[in-house]
């Protein structure tokens, strides 16, 4: 693979410019980066966009299992009703399974094969907090243990940090670590300044983020007016703009539903729905949806039966999803059963670190026995 030519860091501030609000340059990199060459594709120039559904998305209310008549004993007033149901047309769980209706949107990234959902993900021993849950999720660890740094921060080389991009309220811990060049996108009306403890790489990169932010042209689809939506905006705008950056990192909050569910959960799955269609459209107008997976998570799943209030309490296992051009799509991994349960909950069919190490293998490039401090099984929901 030839080689670019290299870039100095004088060469690489001179090209973005300054001014710009909303973004602030987070102090986790090391200079090294502004002055090594851009990675060509391979796993260079492929991008990882994750998103965070905080406060624990009711699985069994997305990927509804409505042939199951445990499923409708154990939630009479909140179940999705087979008739509202969006079945999934083909595969192995066609007669059993569907999403939410919100999730409507989606059906056409489902229907051609590039959404993935993985069944059951979760970590053993399971803590119902959503602070450690999320802990727990950022950095790779066991339930009980503790980890320095996060599990994207420790994927790559201290030496030759890789970029990251946040966007959200703050900058989540996964990104954190030397192997990362942060950058935090924060709400637009918000006027941030690079903290005085930035790397130089974090610094520059901060720079030209504004630079590409301001100068973005016309999005190849039309998004809808949400947060949520915007923020998706902004990381298309970034890739097509060639910041460089190998993981964006994005969240939208509410998941959270303890009580009146149903239209609750109802909106955000519209929300995310209808800004991740907008996103893939923008990136296939744009060329670039054969470089980009997205992959959504939850700290936890709700518990198996409704509660009083027409909710769902903390829980422990539920769905992955896996969105994009390299993805193979389907249904991957043990569905969880309604009746063998763990105290109320869902017992985990799926380690989540085995949804990390098959996006770490396959598509970032790194190791993940040493990202996740052992093997994990992979599964094939990436394309060859």
């Amino acid at each position: 693979m030839k080689a670019q030519p290299a870039v100095t860091r004088r060469e690489f501030l001179r090209t973005t410019g300054i001014s710009g609000l909303g973004l602030a340059a987070a102090g986790w990199s090391v200079p090294a980066f502004a002055a090594r060459p851009a990675r060509a594709l391979s796993s260079g120039d492929r991008v990882l966009v994750v998103i965070q559904l905080s406060g624990g998305n009711d699985g069994l209310n997305t990927l509804v299992p409505f042939a199951d008549g445990a499923y409708y004993s154990a939630r009479p007033v909140i179940a999705i009703q087979p008739r509202h149901v969006l079945k999934l047309g083909a595969g192995r769980y066609q007669d059993c399974l569907g999403f939410h209706p919100g999730l409507r949107p989606l059906m056409e990234l489902w229907e051609s094969g590039r959404m993935a959902v993985i069944n059951g993900v979760g970590y053993p021993n399971s803590n119902r907090s959503h602070f450690r849950s999320l802990e727990v999720w950022h950095t790779a660890t066991e339930s009980h243990g503790v980890e320095d740094g996060g599990w994207i921060g420790r994927s790559f080389d201290s030496s030759r940090p890789a970029l990251a991009v946040s966007v959200g309220w703050e900058a989540p811990p996964a990104l954190k670590g030397p192997g990362i060049a942060g950058v935090h996108l924060r709400e637009p009306s918000a006027v941030i300044h690079a903290e005085d403890n930035a790397g130089e790489v974090a610094q520059a990169a901060l720079e030209k983020s504004r630079v590409l932010l301001q100068r973005a042209g016309r999005s190849g689809a039309a998004y809808p007016d949400t947060r949520f939506a915007a923020g998706l905006k902004q990381i298309a705008a970034l890739v097509d703009g060639g910041l460089g950056a190998r993981v964006y990192h994005h969240d939208i909050t509410g998941f959270d539903t303890h009580a009146s569910q149903p239209a609750a959960h109802g909106r955000l799955w519209s929300e995310v729905s209808g800004g991740l269609r907008a996103f893939f459209a923008d990136l296939e107008a744009r060329g670039l949806a054969g470089r980009v997976v997205t992959v959504g998570f939850s700290e936890f799943g709700r518990r198996v039966a409704e509660n009083g209030s027409c909710g769902t309490d903390h829980g422990a296992a539920g769905p992955m999803f896996v969105w994009g051009g390299p993805v193979r799509g389907g249904v991957y991994g043990e569905l969880p059963s309604l009746t063998d349960l763990d105290d109320g909950d869902l017992k985990c069919t799926t380690d989540f670190r085995s949804v990390y190490a098959t996006l770490l293998d396959g598509w970032l490039g790194a190791d993940s026995k040493a990202v996740l401090g052992r093997e994990f099984s992979k599964l094939p929901f990436l394309a060859a």
